[in-house]
């Protein structure tokens, strides 16, 4: 069983997945810089943290116990 501060929005492995948003969000970065795109960052990163809370409740509603 997951202990409550390894979960990160309610999903087990919740530093690997902090992990890998951030990753992503640097690579973005990166590729705007290198080629020049507008790109709206809050936007985006208000769209990951929507998609976690979302997986994180379905979690939750399937795996209980």
């Amino acid at each position: 069983m997951t202990r409550q501060r390894d979960e990160c929005f309610g999903l087990p492995k919740g530093r690997a997945i902090a992990g890998l948003v951030f990753g992503l969000l640097v690579v973005l970065f990166g590729l705007s810089t290198l080629f020049g795109w507008e790109t709206n960052y809050m936007a985006f990163i208000v769209i990951i943290f929507g998609i976690l809370i979302v997986a994180g409740a379905v979690y939750k509603l399937t795996h209980r116990g």
